[in-house]
């Protein structure tokens, strides 16, 4: 058996978080719906022959380690069941592959990967995977099916899967570099949070006991005209449209003011090499991002503010988020007030399971479980426009609060759009 695998701080955080809550928070979805000749058992040898490449996937974990399977252990079935309580062109998720990512991972005992085939047809199927965040991130989902079509191809023209050699940028390389000195992103981040303290939550009742650790989930309301003004002000500005919704929530959620001052956090990828772009693994970190400005200031100047606030939190992204709080002097206990309550994730990547002769598509599946106070969601749809969600965390927000958040975020938006315009 190969040695035991470090984890990097962000993983042993996922992990002690999870066996706090004790439910699956950390359960990323994944589903797809299949139209046409379905072959399982070569999906299933796909779907192995992925797993053994990337050793992130083929371990099960402790609380400080990952621990290889060995070579002539088994790995998970994919789960199979016909289904013919849905009709012709019925376009719901069969109910039971929920427990894929429903029930939570024995990752002491299982690899963190499940996954599972419905069909209600011969021509019709619904595939699904659960792949545990301690071994994965949007990024890698992306990767992993991707890598899945194309063994699956191979299969189907009569050759292997694929190499069958590990694949490049070996997670545990990663986890290991965390432990090298980071004098000057220490000394900066203590510098750059300096009087920065946790941000209680409004909510000062508990939430009913089915509603704890649940979201509260908020449509934005975006559309084409908003989409085109946000692309308006981000060419006018010169930074991405990721900038100005970034810009927009941390204006709406600045308290006082002014001068204002706002700390909302952000995920960057550690994904700089080709090698790191190949590998399976939460290769994330968060970033707390302080800007500060003062009025009157122009919508441009505000966007630009906090373009540079962002451009210097990334040049700092090496240092754990963990190391970030030592670094400022803030120890946060687990269920204690956050550095921050907002956290905003402008994800583009929408995963795609190429299968020749078949014809796939994605199955959205919100997130359950709340890991983040409020999480700001925004991505692109399928005819071009922003869409967005507001997930708010029902322990730390009421329904009211959420409303007043997201009506917030839409009024501030409305105002730097109108404001560009003239």
């Amino acid at each position: 058996m190969d040695p035991i695998l470090p984890l990097s701080d962000m993983q042993q955080s996922m992990l002690v978080h999870e066996a706090l809550g004790d439910r699956p928070m950390y359960a990323m979805p994944l589903c797809f719906r299949i139209t046409g000749e379905l072959d399982t058992g070569r999906l299933e040898q796909a779907l192995h022959h992925v797993i053994r490449r990337h050793p992130v996937l083929c371990a099960t974990y402790d609380d400080a380690h990952a621990v290889p399977l060995p070579s002539t252990a088994p790995l998970p079935a994919l789960r199979t069941a016909t289904d013919g309580s849905g009709g012709p062109g019925d376009a719901h998720m069969p109910a039971e592959l929920a427990e894929l990512w429903e029930v939570p991972f024995d990752l002491y005992e299982e690899p963190p990967v499940r996954a599972g085939v419905i069909s209600r047809s011969a021509t019709e199927h619904w595939f699904a995977l659960a792949v545990h965040h301690v071994a994965g991130d949007s990024w890698s989902l992306s990767l992993m099916v991707r890598e899945i079509g194309l063994a699956y191809a191979a299969l189907a023209r009569g050759g292997p899967a694929g190499p069958a050699d590990e694949a490049s940028g070996f997670f545990a390389d990663a986890a290991a570099e965390q432990d090298r000195d980071h004098d000057r992103d220490n000394a900066w981040w203590r510098g750059r949070l300096a009087g920065v303290q946790p941000q209680p939550y409004p909510r000062r009742t508990p939430p009913c006991e089915d509603e704890r650790g649940a979201f509260l989930a908020l449509p934005l309301g975006l559309g084409a005209a908003e989409t085109q003004g946000i692309r308006g002000l981000a060419r006018s500005t010169r930074v991405s449209p990721a900038v100005v919704l970034f810009t927009a929530v941390s204006a709406a959620v600045a308290a006082g003011g002014p001068p204002y001052d706002t700390t909302v956090g952000m995920p960057a990828a550690r994904r700089d090499t080709e090698e790191l772009q190949a590998a399976m693994g939460p290769l994330l970190n968060t970033l707390p991002v302080r800007t500060t400005w003062t009025d009157p200031m122009s919508p441009a100047a505000v966007v630009l503010r906090h373009a540079e606030a962002i451009e210097e939190s990334l040049a700092h992204k090496e240092l754990p988020y963990s190391r970030i709080l030592r670094a400022a002097g803030i120890q946060r206990l687990p269920g204690g007030d956050p550095l921050f309550l907002h956290l905003v994730n402008i994800d583009t990547e929408v995963p795609r399971l190429p299968l020749p002769g078949l014809r796939t598509s994605t199955v959205p599946i919100p997130p359950r479980w709340a890991n983040f106070p409020a999480l700001w969601e925004f991505g692109w749809g399928s005819v071009g426009n922003i869409h967005g969600t507001l997930r708010a965390s029902a322990d730390a927000f009421t329904e009211a609060d959420a409303q007043h958040l997201r009506q917030g975020f839409q009024s501030t938006l409305r105002r730097l759009l109108d404001a560009d315009r003239t």
